[in-house]
């Protein structure tokens, strides 16, 4: 994590605890996007130009649609501060922005042309998920 996202999170500022049932961050100050390190700025990244991520022990990969970032965090770092209700992962080493999928299938995901594999125990919540989009969200 970024040192400031640390200094943010130990002044209380940060992600909520256990107790709260919404994994999104109430208290950050910008809810549509997160800040990550490239060339010693931090630079804001917007949720909805989130293509997908893709961890690789302790890196992430974030691929926007205009950048490709590569970052000292591990995966499960991102995975709790994504909005859940935009991202999913489909696989051990990745997670995508549900609105992004043009293609599934039972091995990959299609998005803007990239093909992004999906683990066999994620593919049975990714078609849930998508079920669930498709009724407005009612089941």
């Amino acid at each position: 994590m970024t040192e400031l996202l640390k200094r943010y999170m130990r002044e209380g500022n940060g992600t909520p605890d256990k107790h709260h049932s919404n994994k999104h961050n109430e208290s950050l100050l910008i809810k549509d996007a997160l800040f990550v390190r490239d060339k010693g700025s931090l630079v804001r990244v917007r949720f909805v130009d989130i293509l997908w991520l893709k961890g690789d022990g302790n890196y992430t990969t974030l691929v926007t649609r205009n950048k490709v970032y590569s970052l000292r965090n591990i995966l499960k770092e991102f995975e709790s501060v994504l909005p859940e209700e935009d991202f999913i992962r489909i696989h051990k080493s990745y997670i995508v922005r549900v609105d992004e999928i043009n293609t599934i299938s039972p091995k990959e995901v299609t998005i803007v042309d990239e093909k992004v594999p999906v683990g066999r125990t994620y593919y049975q919540k990714l078609i849930n998920g998508i079920y669930k989009l498709g009724s407005g969200g009612y089941e």
